[in-house]
C-alpha cells in the first residue's frame, strides 16, 4: 500500500530469488534467428511484459486495464495487444491438460478483495523462464474510489527458491482504452 520505485516487495531485497542452478545460465527462450521463432512481443502478438499475469507495467505505453465483472466471470482487458483474460468466479482449475493462451484463471472474493489464481500456462506465456509449474496469485483491493491496490505472488519451485511478489496501485482514468497498433519487427 506504499508508493515505491520497485514493484517487487517480497523478498525485501527486491531481488527475484532464482535458484542458483537456474540463475547462472538463464535463457528466457528468445530465439531471433527466424520470423517464426522470434518472441511474441517482437511479432506484435503479445505485450512487452507477460501477456497474462502478473500484470506488470512495461515502462513504455499502453499500460491501462479495464476490469468488467458479471455474476459468473471477471474480464481483465489489457490495452497493450488487447489481451482479454477471462476469470471464472468460484470455479476450479482445469484438469483436462489444456493450457489456455493466457493461463487458467479462477477467482473468488476474500472480503472486499478479488483474489485471482492463474495456472496451466502454455509455453507461449513464458514468464522469466517459467510456465509449466507457474502459479500466480493476484489480489485486487479498492483502497479509494479512484485507486486499486494490486498485489501478486509468483510461485514455481523449479525456478525460484521461494515464492516472491510485489504490489503497486492502479489509478482510475476517464479516458477510454486505446487501439493498440504495432509494427512487426
Amino acid at each position: 500500500g506504499e508508493i515505491r520505485t520497485s514493484w517487487v516487495v517480497d523478498p525485501p531485497s527486491g531481488m527475484v530469488p532464482y535458484k542458483k542452478e537456474y540463475a547462472a545460465g538463464r535463457n528466457f527462450g528468445n530465439d531471433y534467428t527466424s520470423d517464426e521463432t522470434r518472441p511474441l512481443a517482437e511479432r506484435c502478438l503479445r505485450g512487452f511484459t507477460n501477456g497474462a499475469v502478473p500484470v506488470l507495467a512495461n515502462g513504455l505505453y499502453n499500460n491501462n486495464y479495464q476490469i468488467v465483472q458479471s455474476p459468473t466471470h471477471v474480464m481483465i482487458l489489457a490495452e497493450m495487444i488487447h489481451d482479454a483474460r477471462i476469470v471464472r468466479m468460484n470455479g476450479k482449475h482445469r484438469v483436462d491438460g489444456r493450457r489456455p493462451y493466457l493461463g487458467d484463471s479462477i477467482g473468488w472474493y476474500d472480503g472486499e478483495t478479488l483474489v485471482v489464481e492463474t495456472t496451466n500456462y502454455p509455453p507461449e506465456q513464458l514468464f522469466r523462464g517459467s510456465w509449466q509449474n507457474l502459479t500466480v496469485t493476484e489480489r485486487f483491493t479498492r483502497v479509494k474510489e479512484d485507486r486499486l491496490l494490486y498485489q501478486f505472488t509468483v510461485d514455481d519451485p523449479t525456478k525460484w527458491d521461494r515464492p516472491w511478489g510485489g504490489e503497486y496501485e492502479f489509478r482510475s482514468s476517464a479516458a477510454p482504452i486505446e487501439e493498440y497498433a504495432c509494427r512487426e519487427g
